[in-house]
């Protein structure tokens, strides 16, 4: 079943073949008109020459006046035209010559031609304005001056069977050819319209909750690049969806172990089975799951923001050395807790490094970058922070000699929620490391 998409267009590709075939019909048949038409006023100019032909034999005495007439009745009668002449010397008029046009036309005709020139027209009868007439006026010439005004003319109609098989003909081609036109039109439609159908079908089955749904790209046109940014955005949505998913299993768990050992120790204290000594150390245990918790959910505010582009940014200028010194300070006793050795490494001269930025979001980064290479490293590693500057920018890396990241999860470390040990769990939450877009 076809959708809608492929009704209109195959409607609009047939209003335009129709409207083309039409417009081209029209200018066919006007051309071989025309054509016709000039093949009529050619012919109308050799009896022209037949008539002057005659009349010079007429002025020369070679025939009688009577004579002459036959001659003009001669050529309308074979060749199925009417002569009319007007002048002084010779006269051989029609009445028929007077009903073409209006009066005010004819009189300006054989003023024209009495005065030497030669006209072609194309005029319809004033009495019969359906019927249009083809004329030819010449002067008649005697020792060199106009003695009369002749006119040789006949009805389009004589044409216009003529033309009429021809454009017949014209009409049953481009009818027939409309057939064929049609069914190329039909499968061309189909097969233009059948990619947007499946994405059509593809976008219903993300809507509904499979992901992993996909469209076939071939071509590299407008079409194929659309397919292709669907199935990038399918392919997002998906991992979204995984990392999704990933998130609230995490957070179940991140969760669910605050609150139970604030539950536990608020059972103990509503049942009173712990003693006056140990209520203490319990509502401590208490408190810092607590504040573990409010980290937590203030770590996902943040992100939640991140993701909404709702991040305030408060820059201005600052030393970049002194943010990585305050930052290693911060976690240095942590570092040495754990065994490891975190260093900076310093240049002979301590130049301050100048950047117009937000200190809190740049240490949150540094924070995030050295507390993963704290946390996921074994005894005695170094952990050493390096600045260095390259034209306009400045580079803070990060550095150990630790295992470091299995090749499985390079392709992943940037993406959200993404951990390479599933089962481990810390009690420092971070957001992970910062994605490079």
């Amino acid at each position: 079943m076809f959708t809608s998409m492929f009704r209109k267009w195959v409607a609009a590709y047939l209003v335009i073949m129709f409207a083309g075939i039409l417009i081209l019909i029209s200018v066919i048949s006007w051309l071989v008109q025309r054509d016709f038409y000039r093949q009529g006023l050619n012919q109308l100019n050799n009896r022209a020459i037949a008539v002057e032909h005659e009349f010079i034999q007429y002025q020369l005495g070679d025939i009688p006046f009577s004579d002459f007439r036959r001659s003009l009745k001669r050529i309308e009668q074979e060749y199925g035209v009417q002569i009319s002449i007007v002048g002084q010397a010779v006269k051989y008029l029609r009445k028929d010559l007077l009903e073409v046009g209006v009066r005010p036309d004819v009189r300006d005709w054989i003023n024209s031609v009495s005065e030497g020139d030669r006209i072609e027209r194309i005029k319809k009868f004033h009495q019969q304005d359906n019927e249009k007439m083809l004329i030819v006026g010449f002067p008649l010439k005697s020792e060199g001056e106009v003695v009369a005004a002749a006119f040789v003319y006949t009805p389009m109609t004589n044409i216009d069977q003529l033309a009429k098989p021809v454009l017949k003909s014209i009409w049953l081609v481009a009818l027939i050819s409309a057939g064929p036109f049609i069914l190329l039109l039909w499968f061309a439609t189909g097969r233009f319209v059948r990619p947007i159908k499946e994405m059509s079908q593809a976008a219903g089955l993300v809507a509904d909750g499979n992901f992993s749904s996909r469209v076939k790209v071939s071509g590299k046109d407008e079409i194929a690049n659309l397919g292709s940014s669907f199935n990038r955005m399918a392919e997002r949505i998906q991992r979204v969806e995984v990392q999704r998913r990933q998130l609230i299993t995490e957070l179940s768990h991140e969760l669910r172990t605050p609150l139970t050992s604030i539950r536990a120790t608020l059972q103990a204290l509503s049942d009173g089975i712990i003693s006056q000594e140990e209520q203490k150390e319990y509502a401590d245990l208490s408190l810092v799951e607590a504040i573990r918790l409010g980290k937590l959910i203030d770590n996902l505010q943040e992100l939640s923001a991140f993701e909404e582009h709702q991040i305030e940014y408060h820059f201005k200028p600052l030393d970049l050395i002194e943010l990585v010194e305050s930052t290693i300070a911060q976690y240095q006793l942590h570092a040495e807790q754990l065994g490891m050795h975190l260093l900076m490494h310093k240049t002979r001269d301590r130049q301050p490094v100048w950047v117009n930025g937000d200190p809190e979001k740049l240490k949150q980064v540094l924070i995030n970058v050295i507390g993963n290479a704290l946390h996921h490293n074994d005894k005695d590693t170094r952990v050493v922070i390096r600045l260095s500057r390259e034209k306009d920018k400045v580079i803070i890396m990060v550095k150990d000699d630790g295992k470091g990241v299995s090749q499985d999860h390079l392709p992943h470390l940037f993406e959200r929620f993404y951990k390479a040990e599933t089962s481990r769990s810390t009690k420092d939450q971070v957001l992970g490391l910062p994605s490079p877009d």
